[in-house]
């Protein structure tokens, strides 16, 4: 069989770098390009670009995360399956190899940059889930710290305690509790709501709303400086709580 022209052979030399020639034909064109410059030359171009799909080889644990990355043998498989009946017909001089070698590339640059953009939407959602799990972890600080001085207050016996039916108010450091214990539930739409009486005011204020567990316990933290309080009462409110009372107080404690 006679030498194929150079023009010919620049299209073996394509498919050469791209790694898809049978072993046989591979190696006539490794000994045609040691003795020819320009198809050495084109080699060396190729082979760059080429080289891109080679790094994009991919493994059943990256099927897994990204499936695309099975293009390159599925691509790899299609051009030998095509090769190898051209081998055997010597068919007239080809065209397709340079540009299957350039489709192949932007497939697989395309492949490659949906597996960066996934990677991307992973990246950033672990970032979201740390971010997450971070405010939770910081919530629940507050709440064991805020549970803990609770129950130092409670129990000190340094605090100040104001009898009542039920229960009692307890302050300790400028902070106030009210405690109730055998609380009745209120009725139905109903809620117990705390007041507090500014030292010099006239008028009470509007505080938390709460209703006792099954028990009738309730424990709760009144958000204000026990220090500038004159008093504290409990009235049962509408759910959701008032302004103003719209009941008679279930209790009114003087804070001395």
């Amino acid at each position: 069989m006679n030498e194929r022209t150079d023009h010919d052979m620049l299209d073996d030399v394509a498919v050469y770098a791209l790694g898809a020639l049978p072993a046989g034909e591979a190696r006539r064109v490794r000994r045609h390009i040691a003795g020819c410059e320009l198809c050495r030359d084109e080699y060396a171009r190729l082979q760059a670009t080429a080289s891109l799909v080679g790094a994009t080889a991919a493994t059943q644990g990256d099927a897994r995360d990204c499936p695309g990355t099975l293009l390159k043998p599925r691509i790899m498989r299609a051009i030998r399956e095509q090769a190898q009946p051209l081998k055997v017909r010597n068919a007239a001089p080809r065209a397709w190899p340079a540009y299957l070698v350039a489709a192949a590339c932007i497939a697989i640059a395309i492949v490659s940059s949906v597996a960066n953009i996934a990677l991307t939407g992973q990246y950033r959602q672990a970032q979201e889930e740390l971010a997450r799990t971070r405010q939770q972890s910081t919530a629940a600080s507050q709440t064991l710290l805020a549970t803990r001085t609770t129950l130092n207050d409670l129990v000190s016996s340094d605090a100040k305690r104001y009898p009542i039916d039920n229960g009692e108010i307890v302050t300790r450091s400028g902070r106030l509790y009210v405690a109730m214990r055998s609380l009745p539930q209120p009725p139905r739409g109903k809620v117990y709501q705390a007041w507090t009486l500014a030292k010099g005011a006239k008028k009470v204020a509007p505080s938390l709303t709460f209703v006792p567990d099954e028990r009738g316990v309730a424990v709760i933290a009144i958000p204000v400086d026990a220090r500038g309080l004159a008093a504290v009462a409990l009235s049962v409110e509408p759910d959701g709580g008032s302004k103003q009372p719209t009941t008679k107080p279930i209790a009114v404690v003087p804070l001395t």
